[in-house]
């Protein structure tokens, strides 16, 4: 089988993809209606996808993305694929922000979304992305700099939940 360009081999046989790479392979899925499955890289979705997390990422439906929705775009700086939550509507698009970032993506246009998160897989189990009203509370609250440092001081204060003793 021949790898794209710009793949290399990892242990265990897969193919990494850079950003160009990934997305243009995302898109080329997604719009065949199929979904989209990968290991997440990066911290600024954290506590809900964590850094090697599964994420499944479905197509969008016809109806659109709500406040709230977590999706996959294509950032309009680097070309490479990120997962963020919608926070807001603009006329340019969508404002996305990592739940775990100080800062807003600006606004990404509406063709730059790739798809939903449907699924994230986390140690082999299924993690929940949370009821609907919840994720729109939570992207309201993370559009301000002092929840997402109140958050961050939390978690280096208390830790990580899932830490087994």
């Amino acid at each position: 089988m021949d790898k794209p360009a710009g793949a290399r081999v990892v242990p265990g046989g897969e193919i990494a993809l850079d950003g160009n790479d990934l997305a243009g392979l995302m898109r080329a899925v997604l719009e065949k209606g199929k979904a989209f499955r990968f290991e997440a890289r990066g911290a600024s979705m954290h506590p809900v996808i964590r850094d090697g997390d599964i994420v499944t990422v479905r197509p969008l439906a016809g109806g659109g993305t709500r406040t709230g929705d977590v999706v996959a775009f294509v950032h309009p700086a680097t070309g490479g694929v990120r997962i963020h939550r919608v926070v807001g509507a603009v006329e340019a698009g969508y404002l996305l922000k990592g739940d775990n970032a100080l800062c807003e993506d600006g606004a990404v246009a509406r063709d730059a979304l790739l798809g939903r998160v449907a699924r994230i897989e986390r140690e082999g189990r299924t993690v929940l992305l949370g009821p609907a009203l919840r994720s729109s509370l939570l992207a309201r609250l993370s559009r301000t700099a002092w929840f997402t440092r109140l958050a961050r001081r939390l978690r280096r204060t208390f830790g990580r939940s899932d830490r087994r003793a």
